[in-house]
This record gives structure tokens, C-alpha cells and sequence, in this order.
């Protein structure tokens, strides 16, 4: 055999084994890489986990019963029925009803979980309400439902009236004839005063009869009549009902939704 010839498929024979151990590594790496990886995505999961740990440790409401029963028993980080709602206008100082228990707690528990922070003042409605504790992104909804869905049942409706500044819980009309709260959104009545032929004629019209601290009431300092007895109010703004008056005025669209998001934070009011 020519000795040329050998010599070229000895130089072939190992230039494809040098190719077979370089691919081989190469494979390795791939999959030493591949493995890493796997192991950052399993870490990253386990860093958002971690971060819903707080509100997981909570637990969930499964039934208005259980969320009533965990109310009753729960005591508030705060000793002070006082919370402050802070806001690119300025701060509201809200004083939360002794008559109107599980409303209070709910709220004060919802605080201290901070739900909502970050929530907005999502309706606006001049002379009406001013109403809190929602806005239009995903990770609230997710929150809610780790909270849970529950409703809570009403509290003073005949004893609590909706007068300028009171501080009540927001709730669905439809296939809702007890009455019950959402226990997320809050609303801030913002209400004139009537005169006595205004009030008479909601009389008429909501087929309702006031009484005469309701006549007093709403043509000294004004509100909203026509919500007695249909919602919870468990609170009165304190101070700050000019901030209120300010946010009144900002630009919404059609659905009373201000152009302009309005963020709030509220925070425990500790007793010194």
C-alpha cells in the first residue's frame, strides 16, 4: 500500500475522532446549560412564591360564614378605630363606627394585609359619592382571590345615615335582596344640602320616609337620603373633606372613571 495513502487515512481517522470528543463536549456544555437554566426558572418561581407568602399565611374565605367568624375573632394591629387615606391630594382622616363591627374589622383587617394600597379612587361622581378600593389591574383581581369571595351582612342600616362625609360599603343591587357588602370598595358621600321641597320630593320618588333627624341632617349638612337603609355606612371622615372636595372636581369619563388615575394609600392611625 502506498505509503502516502496510509499516512492520509491515519491524519482522517483521528481529525474525526478529535470531531466526535469536541461534539461530545460540546453536548455536555448544552446541557450543563440547559440544567442551569432550569435551575434559575425553579429559583425565580420560588422568589414569586415567596412574595405571596404574606397574604397566603392569611388564608382564604371560602364562605360568608368563615369570613364572618375569622371577623369577630380578629384583632386589629391598630388600636385606634382612626385610619388615614393618603393621596396625591392630600390626606383624609376617617373615624370607623363601634356599631358596625364586622364592617369596622373588615376594613381594619384589609389594612393591615395592605390590600389597599395601591388602589385607586376608581368612581367619581360630583355631589354624589366618591368610591375607593379598586382599579383595573390583574394583580388585584389575584388578590381578591386569595383573600376570597364573601360578602358581609348589613349593620345600623336604620341607625347610620349617609351624611355628608360618612364613610359606607359599596354593594351590587342585582340578586342581592339581603343586602349584603362587598367587602373591598368604600364610598365617601359628597351629597348638598337639601331644602324641604327637595326632600319631599325624594320622598316621592324613592318611596322613602325620613325622619326628623334625616330632615335636620340633610338640610344642615347635606348627603345622600336616598341611600339610608340600603347600605352599610360604618365611618365618618373626620378631616380632609377638602381634599375630597378637590378630588370632586377632576376630569372622568362616561363611567364617572377619572382620566387620571387618583392612587391611595391607608394606613393604622396608632393611639400615641
Amino acid at each position: 500500500m502506498n505509503r502516502n495513502l496510509v499516512n492520509t487515512r491515519i491524519s482522517t481517522l483521528i481529525k474525526l475522532v478529535l470531531l466526535g470528543l469536541w461534539l461530545s463536549s460540546c453536548s455536555e456544555a448544552d446541557e450543563s446549560e440547559l440544567q442551569h437554566k432550569k435551575k434559575s426558572k425553579t429559583k425565580a418561581s420560588t422568589k414569586i412564591e415567596s412574595k405571596q407568602k404574606p397574604f397566603a399565611e392569611f388564608g382564604t374565605f371560602k364562605s360568608n360564614q368563615e369570613a364572618e367568624a375569622f371577623l369577630e375573632a380578629y384583632k386589629p394591629k391598630s388600636n385606634s378605630n382612626r385610619v388615614l387615606i393618603e393621596t396625591k391630594f392630600g390626606q383624609i382622616r376617617v373615624e370607623l363606627f363601634e356599631n358596625t363591627p364586622l364592617h369596622r374589622k373588615n376594613f381594619l383587617y384589609l389594612v393591615d394585609r395592605k390590600y389597599f394600597d395601591g388602589t385607586w379612587f376608581h368612581r367619581v361622581s360630583p355631589n354624589h359619592v366618591i368610591q375607593a378600593g379598586n382599579n383595573d389591574e390583574y394583580s388585584l383581581a389575584k388578590l381578591r382571590k386569595v383573600i376570597g369571595e364573601y360578602k358581609i351582612k348589613p349593620e345600623a342600616l336604620a341607625q347610620n345615615y349617609h351624611a355628608y362625609g360618612a364613610l359606607a360599603m359599596a354593594r351590587s343591587y342585582k340578586n342581592n335582596p339581603d343586602k349584603l357588602s362587598d367587602p373591598f370598595e368604600f364610598y365617601i358621600c359628597m351629597g348638598p344640602k337639601f331644602s324641604e321641597g327637595q326632600l319631599k320630593a325624594m320622598e316621592e320618588q324613592y318611596d322613602m320616609k325620613l325622619n326628623a333627624d334625616q330632615w335636620t341632617l340633610y338640610r344642615e349638612k347635606g348627603g345622600s337620603p336616598h341611600l339610608d337603609g340600603q347600605h352599610t355606612v360604618f365611618g365618618r371622615v373626620i378631616s380632609g373633606m377638602e381634599v375630597l372636595e378637590e378630588i370632586s372636581k377632576v376630569e372622568t369619563d362616561e363611567g364617572e372613571w377619572p382620566i387620571v388615575n387618583i392612587p391611595i394609600q391607608i394606613r393604622n392611625e396608632l393611639k400615641p
